[in-house]
């Protein structure tokens, strides 16, 4: 097995470039980060390993068939296809922030070897793909840009086959920060909260009310109810052992611009972090972040 800091992708210029003139000139906006240091977050191919980690709790991914719905600039997907030799499909828009995704993904796929008509476009949230046809769907960081996240779950459990999991990584609102906009807030319990929250900073709120901000932990789980009545699911996880786990262990960030935002504050809250007592005051609150929701179609 190859260890953790070896990189199995190569990312071509060509696709960094693509990046850096989408999601890094919104995240410039957004944040205050440089378009090449945000392109270099999505690009990241180490990232990928660890989430492979976080998945491989629930499933082994050797030889399975998955589904990632949004690959972005398809770091992630490619990685994994080529670590667990997997059967993997991926679903891509060029949404707002990511401009030329598509198209860049196709590209990375090419440069790697791997067939690029495994990306495929989507305009909707509907998955162009048979019932029961993947062992694994995973998402990242999209359900809170779809106009009906709760579409693309039913979609996702749809394609997946009995005993198949689906995991996705979303922001929990209830939370006390901000991913995008890489600021504190407070638990938003209405969707004006955010961009009110953002005018009073001095932020341009016009990206927060795209977002679906109603998703937290109360979402999540009238959502799995929601799904029970269609598709029989269990709700395993929404990522509250994998918080717990990383706030008790020296911190990495998985990202430069959360690195650079936030590595003072996280090291002093670890500090009075005896017992691991915030943290558990945090998921006591439901104010865990991110929500890993990870559900087994039963039948």
């Amino acid at each position: 097995m190859q260890p953790m800091s070896t990189p199995l992708v190569v990312v071509p210029d060509s696709v960094m470039e693509l990046a850096q003139q989408s999601i890094g000139e919104v995240h410039g906006e957004f944040c205050g980060m440089s378009a090449a240091a945000s392109a270099r977050d999505h690009l990241d191919v180490v990232r990928p390993l660890k989430k492979g980690q976080l998945l491989e709790a629930f499933t082994p991914m050797q030889g399975k068939k998955l589904l990632e719905i949004g690959v972005g600039y398809g770091a992630n997907l490619a990685t994994w296809i080529k670590k667990y030799r997997l059967d993997g499909y991926g679903t891509e828009r060029d949404a707002e922030g990511f401009g030329n995704s598509f198209r860049a993904a196709r590209e990375l796929f090419a440069a790697n070897g791997l067939d690029p008509e495994r990306v495929v476009r989507v305009n909707g949230n509907t998955l162009p793909f048979p019932d029961a046809s993947f062992d694994i769907v995973y998402a990242q960081n999209v359900l809170e840009h779809t106009e009906d996240p709760m579409q693309v779950l039913q979609e996702g459990v749809r394609v997946l086959r009995p005993g198949g999991i689906l995991h996705t990584e979303i922001p929990n609102y209830l939370s006390y920060f901000e991913g995008h906009y890489m600021v504190p807030q407070p638990p938003v319990v209405w969707r004006w909260v955010l961009p009110a929250w953002l005018r009073l900073l001095g932020r341009d709120p016009a990206f927060a009310r795209t977002m679906r901000t109603e998703i937290n932990p109360l979402w999540c789980r009238r959502a799995v109810k929601q799904l029970n009545r269609k598709y029989p699911v269990r709700l395993l996880s929404l990522g509250e052992e994998a918080f717990l786990d990383r706030l008790a262990q020296p911190f990495q960030f998985d990202m430069e611009r959360t690195a650079t935002k936030l590595s003072r504050p996280i090291r002093m809250m670890q500090r009075l972090n005896v017992g691991n007592w915030i943290g558990r005051l945090i998921v006591l609150a439901q104010g865990h972040y991110p929500l890993y929701l990870t559900l087994r179609r039963e039948s």
